[in-house]
């Protein structure tokens, strides 16, 4: 276990596996509520190949528990900073839900210099029907809520029942097949979660409006989806067609292909990124000072 101190003071964790001399590094983002020892299943089998880092995002897993910074936005300067932190220049990146629109936020921000790749994994790139969003448009992104429904959800996570909504949230999240110890153990990486700033950050996390970002992704995308997961494949699919020269790969049920395929299934899920990843160029390295100061950034997406 290693931390990190960010900007405003929040400790990140965070994991190394694999060989440093590796040629790829490949940094995972877990989702809302959940934290990166979910990954812990599928990390061997990458490490075999690559560098891995996994980090808890504030406020989740074995991070630092603040009261500000429950911002999308802030979530990406947090993974700018690790960067940072960790000295590196060039890297493979996957997000996993929330994870994936923390991602999409550093695009936005930050460009592409640091990208060789983005995986992204069951995310909608909206989740709630937008005053500017019609049903057709609101369907194809995947949008889940209305906002009368966004508000019920957040507050669910802070009211009486929150307890039981946690744990009926993550259970329609996984397929019929999880075992109650798996189930048990999911449940209590998601307790770590603070209710409140949960809350906040989950309303942040719905409010996104993420299409415009997609067509201006400049890097070998992979988009992976679940056949029974609670996000719609299709919207996955529509995803995949936004983003220049994306793959796109939908698991089976029995692949684990819900929200969790990593964790229920991780052998497929690995087998799918090692194919994916194994296909790119190797990774470019950051163009020395005198040079950099002559080029533009690369990727900065306008």
């Amino acid at each position: 276990m290693s931390t990190f101190t960010t900007a405003d003071g929040c400790n990140l964790d965070y994991h190394l596996a694999g060989s440093s001399s590796s040629e790829r590094t490949l940094v995972l983002l877990h989702g809302w509520s959940q934290s990166r020892a979910m990954f812990d299943r599928v990390i061997p089998m990458l490490a075999r190949h690559y560098r891995v880092v996994s980090y808890d995002q504030r406020g989740h897993g074995e991070s630092g528990h603040p009261t500000h910074g429950a911002r999308i936005a802030r979530l990406a300067r947090d993974l700018d900073e690790l960067l940072t932190h960790l000295h590196i220049e060039r890297a493979d990146f996957l997000g996993h839900s929330m994870g994936a629109s923390v991602l999409w936020s550093y695009l936005d921000l930050f460009g592409s210099a640091k990208v060789s790749s983005l995986i992204i994994v069951d995310q909608p790139s909206a989740c709630t029907v937008l005053p500017w969003l019609d049903q057709t448009e609101a369907a194809k992104a995947g949008a889940i809520l209305d906002f009368p429904g966004a508000e019920v959800f957040c507050k669910g996570f802070i009211g009486p029942d929150a307890a039981s909504v946690r744990r009926n949230f993550l259970v329609s999240m996984l397929t019929k097949q999880i075992s109650g110890e798996d189930l048990e153990w999911l449940y209590q990486e998601n307790l770590k979660l603070d209710g409140g700033f949960g809350s906040r950050l989950l309303l942040d996390h719905l409010m996104q409006d993420w299409r415009d970002v997609l067509p201006r992704i400049d890097v070998p995308t992979l988009v992976l989806a679940g056949e029974v997961s609670h996000v719609n494949p299709a919207s996955q699919r529509w995803s995949a067609e936004q983003i220049p020269g994306a793959q796109l790969r939908i698991f089976t049920a029995e692949e684990g292909g819900a929200h969790f395929a990593f964790f229920e299934r991780p052998e497929p899920f690995a087998v799918a990124l090692r194919s994916f990843l194994d296909a790119q160029p190797a990774p470019r390295h950051r163009l020395a000072p005198s040079q950099a100061s002559r080029t533009p950034p690369r990727g900065a997406l306008r």
